[in-house]
Parts: C-alpha cells; sequence; structure tokens
C-alpha cells in the first residue's frame, strides 16, 4: 500500500510542482522520511523513487491548453439541446457545447466549423474542460452511425423523455446516462440546496446501491433454485461468491451506458477491486482500492488530479472509509438494535461524506448545505434507493421486452421526492451563502484533516497524540486565518471591472452597499462575483442604456438577487416581469448613499443627433461617482457627440472608464484633455470582431494615463481608502507564476 501512496503522491504534486517546486519535493519526501525513521530503508528508497517517477510522468506529459478564438471542426452528433445551446459529442467521445441558431436534430451525424468562445478571466468564476463556442457552419453528413453502446444511450434518453414527466426524464437521465444539461434551474438549485447534488452525478452511490439491489436480487433467486442445479453452481464457488459474480455484469453494463467522467470509473474500479476480493477470499481495506483506483486514473490521466468531480470523488470516499472504520472501532463492540445501528451508521457516512467536502465545496460553489444529512435520509433515500433502482429495472425490461413499464409510479415517486426537496430546501437556514475562502486556508484544512487520518492509521500512543493535537490546532490556525482575511473592510470602496468579452459589467461595492453597472451580454460573471462575495442584495442595477452587451443579463440578475432598484437613461423598454422601482435618470440627478454619491452627466431631453434612436449609443448614461477622494467617471458606450454636451467642468475625473470598448469613434483628445485622468479602464473582448480597443486610442492613452485592459488583464480591482490611497489589482496579476514559489504563497491567501 505504501508504494501505490507514493506513486500516487507524486502523481498528485506534480500537478503544482511548477508553481510550488520546494513544497512539491518535501511533500513527496514524506515517506521517505517515515520509512527511514522506521528504518526500513529498502521501503523508503522504493517510495521515493515511486514518489519520483509519479513526478516525474505527471511534469513530463503537461501542456497548457488553450483557449483561443481559434476556428475548429469536428464531426459529432447532438446528445442534448437547451434553447439554443447544443451539447454535442464529437467523433473523438469528446464533448462540445456549441450556441447555434441553426435547427439540429439530435439523429443526424454533422461536421461542424466552430468559433471558440475565449474563457473570461474573472476570480471566483469555475473553469470548464468542455470548449464551447459559436456555430459557423453545421453539414448534415447523413443518419447517425453510432457505436452499439451510444445507441444503447440515445435509446433510453429518448424512452424516459417520451415515458415520463419533463422535471423527472431530466433528472433520471441524470442518473442513468450521465446527461444533466437539461435539469431546470429550480430542480438544480433544490438539489444543491439540500446537499443532494451528488446523486446527479453517477458516483459511488450509484454503483453502490445498483450492486446491492443487484447482489440481494440474485441472492434471492438462487435461494430458489432447484437443489440439484445449486449444488451443481457452487461445486467451485460459494453461493455468495456466485451473486458477486453475477453482479458483475451488471455493474460493467451500467459503466459502459454512463457518460465516462472521474467518480463513476473510480467507483467502477473499486466495486471490481472488491468483487475480486471476495472472490479469492482475501479482505478488502478501502484504503488499497481506493489508492488503486486513484492511480489506475492518474495513470490514464494526470491532468484528472486538477479536476473537481475527482478531487471530491475521492474525498467524499476517503471520508466514508475513515468513519466506517471509526464505526467498527468504537461502535461495533456494543451490538444492540440492527435498526437504530444502521441509521447510526448511515447519519454517519453522510456527515463525514459532507464535512470532508466541505471546504471543497464552500471555496468552488459559495455555499454549504446545512439540512443535507436529514437530505439524504429522506428526500436522498427515496430517489437513491428506490428511484433510482427502479428505473435501472424498468429500463433492462424495456431493452428487453421493448416495454417501459410503470411510468405512473416513476411520476409519482419522483414527485414525491422532488415535494420533499422542494420544502426542505425552502427552510431559512438549509443552505448558508459562505464569501470567498483563500485557496491556502483551503490546504490548511486538508493538511489538518489528513493529519488526523494518518495518525489514526499509522501512529500509536504519544506520537499519535500529538498528531491529533497537530491536527486540531491546524484547524484552530485555519479558522483564525479565515476570520482575519474575510473580515469586512467597511471603510473602502472596491470597484470591480468583470472582464465579460466585448460587454460591460461593473460590481462597485461600498459601506452603504451594493451597486451592479451592467450585467454583461448574460449576468454569469456578475451572478458568480457577487455569490462569491455573499451578496444578495443590490442597492440598484445601472443600466447604462439597452443592447444586450449592457443589459443582457438583468433578467437573471433580478431572479437570483433582490434588487432595490434600477436606474436607467430613460430610454429603456423592459421586456420582463419587474417588481423593482425604476428611476429614469437624467443630466443633474443625483444619488447619494452615505458618503458616496452618483452624479448624472448624460443623457438630457434637449440632446439631439440626427442619428438618434432609442438605443443609440449617444443615449448612454454617463455618470461620475465618488466616495472618498477620487472621481470615477463611466462612459458606458458613449459617442463622441454625447461627450462633447458635457460641461467642462465636470469632466475632470481620476479614473475613467473608457467609452464604447475604445472604439475610434468614441474618442476626441479633448476629452482627455480635460478629465485628465491618472488611470483608464478599458473592457474589451479578446479578438472581438470590431478590433476594440482601437490601436490609436491604445496610444494616445498610453501617454495620458496608466491603462488597464480587461481583454489583457482580466478582472481590474480598484480599492480605495478614506485617505485616497488606491490598491488596484488585476486577475492576471492574481494568477499563480511558474517558479515564484514564496510568491505564489503569498498568493493563496489573497482574496478579492
Amino acid at each position: 500500500m505504501p508504494f501505490i501512496l507514493s506513486a500516487v503522491l507524486g502523481i498528485l504534486t506534480g500537478s503544482v510542482f511548477r508553481y510550488f517546486p520546494f513544497l512539491s519535493l518535501f511533500t513527496i519526501s514524506i515517506p521517505f522520511v517515515f520509512f527511514i525513521l522506521k528504518r526500513k530503508y529498502t521501503s523508503a528508497f522504493c517510495c521515493l523513487i515511486l514518489s519520483l517517477a509519479g513526478l516525474f510522468y505527471n511534469t513530463s506529459g503537461r501542456t497548457d491548453i488553450s483557449f483561443g478564438n481559434d476556428v475548429f471542426s469536428f464531426q459529432g452528433y447532438v446528445v442534448s439541446k437547451k434553447e439554443n445551446l447544443y451539447i454535442f459529442k464529437t467523433s473523438e467521445g469528446k464533448t462540445v457545447k456549441a450556441y447555434s441558431n441553426t435547427e439540429m436534430s439530435d439523429n443526424r451525424y454533422y461536421r461542424i466549423e466552430c468559433k471558440k468562445i475565449s474563457e473570461h478571466k474573472n476570480p471566483y468564476i469555475p473553469g470548464s474542460k468542455n470548449i464551447t463556442c459559436y456555430v459557423i457552419k453545421a453539414e448534415d453528413e447523413g443518419e447517425l452511425n453510432q457505436s452499439f453502446i451510444e445507441k444503447i444511450q440515445l435509446k433510453i434518453n429518448r424512452i424516459l423523455k417520451t415515458k415520463l414527466d419533463e422535471n423527472t426524464a431530466n433528472v433520471l437521465i441524470a442518473m442513468t446516462t450521465g446527461y444533466r444539461y437539461e435539469i431546470s434551474g429550480k430542480i438544480l438549485q433544490d438539489f444543491q440546496k439540500t446537499g443532494l447534488i451528488h446523486l446527479l452525478s453517477i458516483s459511488g452511490a450509484h454503483f453502490s446501491l445498483l450492486f446491492t439491489v443487484s447482489f440481494f436480487l440474485f441472492r434471492f433467486i438462487l435461494k430458489h433454485l432447484p437443489y440439484n442445479l445449486i449444488v451443481y453452481l457452487t461445486l467451485y464457488i460459494k453461493p455468495s461468491q456466485l451473486g458477486i459474480l453475477l453482479c458483475f455484469p451488471v455493474l460493467f453494463g451500467y459503466f459502459l451506458i454512463v457518460q465516462p467522467n472521474y467518480p463513476s470509473t473510480r467507483a467502477f474500479l473499486m466495486a471490481t477491486l472488491f468483487m475480486l476480493g471476495v472472490l479469492t477470499e482475501r479482505k478488502s481495506i478501502w484504503i488499497i482500492t481506493l489508492s488503486i483506483a486513484c492511480f489506475l486514473i492518474l495513470i490514464l490521466d494526470p491532468e484528472a488530479a486538477t479536476d473537481l468531480s475527482f478531487q471530491l470523488s475521492f474525498l467524499a470516499t476517503a471520508g466514508i472509509g475513515f468513519v466506517t472504520d471509526i464505526y467498527k472501532s468504537y461502535f461495533i463492540k456494543n451490538k444492540g438494535n440492527k435498526i437504530l445501528c444502521y441509521l447510526i451508521l448511515s447519519l454517519l457516512i453522510s456527515l463525514s461524506a459532507t464535512l470532508i467536502t466541505a471546504p471543497m465545496v464552500a471555496y468552488r460553489f459559495h455555499y454549504l448545505s446545512i439540512i443535507s444529512p436529514l437530505s439524504n435520509l429522506t428526500a436522498g433515500l427515496i430517489l437513491g434507493g428506490l428511484l433510482f433502482p427502479l428505473n435501472i429495472l424498468f429500463i433492462a425490461l424495456y431493452l428487453i421486452s421493448g416495454i417501459y413499464p410503470f411510468p405512473d409510479l416513476i411520476n409519482s415517486t419522483a414527485g414525491v421526492s422532488f415535494w420533499l426537496m422542494n420544502k426542505l430546501s425552502s427552510f431559512e437556514f438549509s443552505s448558508i451563502s459562505i464569501s470567498a475562502i483563500p485557496p491556502g486556508v483551503v490546504a490548511i484544512f486538508y493538511l489538518s484533516i489528513f493529519a488526523g487520518i494518518f495518525s489514526f492509521y499509522i501512529m500509536k500512543g504519544n506520537i499519535k497524540k500529538f498528531f491529533y493535537g497537530f491536527s486540531v490546532l491546524l484547524i484552530f490556525f485555519g479558522i483564525f486565518l479565515l476570520f482575519v482575511l474575510t473580515k469586512d473592510d467597511k471603510n473602502s470602496v472596491k470597484i470591480t471591472f468583470l472582464d465579460t468579452g466585448q460587454a460591460d459589467s461593473t460590481v462597485i461595492e461600498t459601506p452603504q452597499g451594493v451597486f451592479l453597472v451592467d450585467t454583461g451580454r448574460t449576468g454569469f460573471e456578475a451572478e458568480h462575483f457577487l455569490k462569491a462575495k455573499s451578496v444578495k442584495e443590490l442597492n440598484a442595477i445601472i443600466i447604462t442604456h439597452e443592447q444586450k452587451d449592457h443589459a443582457g443579463g438583468l433578467k437573471k440578475i433580478k431572479e437570483i438577487f433582490n434588487v432595490k432598484e434600477i436606474w436607467d437613461n430613460g430610454y429603456i423598454i423592459y421586456n420582463i416581469e419587474n417588481q423593482s422601482p425604476i428611476r429614469h435618470l437624467e443630466r443633474g440627478d443625483v444619488l447619494k448613499a452615505g458618503n458616496c454619491e452618483f452624479s448624472i452627466l448624460h443623457p438630457y431631453k434637449e440632446f439631439y443627433v440626427p442619428s438618434l434612436s432609442k438605443d443609440s449609443n449617444e443615449l448612454s448614461m454617463i455618470f461620475g461617482f465618488r466616495c472618498f477622494k477620487n472621481k470615477y467617471l463611466f462612459t458606458s458606450d458613449a459617442g463622441t457627440q454625447a461627450l462633447q454636451s458635457i460641461p467642462v467642468k465636470y469632466l475632470k475625473s481620476d479614473i475613467v472608464k473608457v467609452p464604447h470598448h475604445g472604439s475610434r469613434y468614441s474618442f476626441f483628445e479633448g476629452f482627455y484633455e480635460f478629465a485628465s485622468p491618472k488611470i483608464c479602464i478599458i473592457s474589451a473582448g479578446v479578438g472581438n470582431p470590431y478590433r476594440h480597443p482601437h490601436p490609436e486610442v491604445v496610444e494616445y492613452l498610453k501617454t495620458t494615463c496608466r491603462v488597464y485592459r480587461t481583454d489583457i488583464d482580466g478582472a481590474i480591482q480598484i480599492k480605495e481608502f478614506p485617505d485616497g490611497e488606491l490598491h488596484i489589482k488585476t486577475f492576471e496579476d492574481s494568477k499563480l507564476k511558474p517558479y515564484r514559489e514564496l510568491e505564489n504563497l503569498k498568493k493563496l491567501f489573497i482574496l478579492w
């Protein structure tokens, strides 16, 4: 076991070696030092060699993947569709998300020419390994020619969509074949709040349930076979082993039809190792099976170590294994009511999986489900223990006979579980919002957890107590750091210019509340940033004009956050249900929030140009903002005529948001001469078709002010203190840099 763990440790540290080389070498030397202290020199050197081999294997095969705006082609077919978003499975088995206005069918094969969408560079927004693109051209290449397994997957998805209610079908498709793209936002939110989201990602829970049901079913069948047949079948194998052997084709068949992912692969490998252990009459130890499964996955794909599903899957399994061993050590000796013991173990398993994954979930998703243990024993039991096995059984009958029986039973059972989930999630404290956590603090928490697990299995006597104490101290140190680093600085103002591509969205955090200036095209970036800051209420959304790159995400933001007011330029027509008061602003209006002041400079009623229309850039709202000593000037997409109409005395500003993404058509030198800014911010998309910002604009600005660009720097944050001191950070600067270990260690404890 230590040799496998050493190899796994080497491959895992290889993922971060170029950022933390000395820390990585220190980590992989731990097994070596442990065996040296035990005077087992051969084992020590074997562990060291395996750790270094794992490290070299990962680092030598690692390549940087670029998500540029390149045009690429692929062949594939549609596996799911939601509005104009198509999910394709390519001929290489990869998943591609593609936006298209061309209608495409799921029973045809296509050659797609696509333009990649560059990932926007913002804090607190998880990246994706799936490529997303805009379809340029789609060519129909005829009827779908699928493999046998792909045909089975498609057949299952179609029968579920045909026979079952929409929500039930989409959830069961996620639990059966792994496609979860069409689940409604409301259902998904209930799964998240109740902590049952793991049921939608095929993992160990699904394989365990399927194995348990299959084993009991085969055991029942074997018990009722004729005596002579039983004797013949069990000449060389025990009945229990025969039951296990019959379960393998069921699990293998299920593994083949699911959408490949790391949790399902880990679960299948562990189940296979467990069954081999039973068949060979060898005791199966969870640490060994987990280590072997981890090793095999990492050998096939070293970059799996950075995948969230891989991390959560192995963490949850380690937590369950650990708490089960604790239960066996301290509870199993006091045998009592079997049902009570089962309930205690179930509760401990649910708590352990929740607690050990909590730091990672809080770090990546900024929430924690408080009601998760109760949900797992109620709605989770109905979904996983009843609905899932019934659906698998009915699918098997359908594949054999062509009949999917009792769809009403499935719909009713699903309806009860959805209703129960909704009730549980509606409790005020079913889940709590968690502000952004520095990754360094998460690392400290996991160091403390694994120090405790390490001491439980390996250490003895006073050394064991020392490691337990060390583990507890680390937890308190992590909590202390978390408190210090996340303590609100209520005497400052933060203005974050988000990278929304060729669009605009800015978050203004003041001591009196949060304001959002424009939403970007979708509201996605603003949503994730605000959630990471635990923002639930916006003082106002300021829509500077109605074009989609500024107001496209308004509906989404309003659905998620409590919006007190909407401020606009007075020329916007809303096509959404709106319950927030709307203020139509014009030149001369001044709105105050404590010491902070918004001064509206444009538009005004008498303003007119020949090309004027309601969505005209010339009608963009221009306003000044000041809280302390520095003035910020927001110019939206204003053109030169709008800028020239503003009285000169109001233009002087310290920070200017450059109009219209740096377009030459919104540029004239006189504006910047009168504004004389120290800092200029340009919001533009990488490789945008308009070539914004235009080179001549950038060249001029470099002679006037310090220029920051979202297409180069990513998100840009300006933090101002009451004395006027400014601290500026960019997403690019906050990224880890290769072989700058001390600098990178500091970055692990920085928050936006």
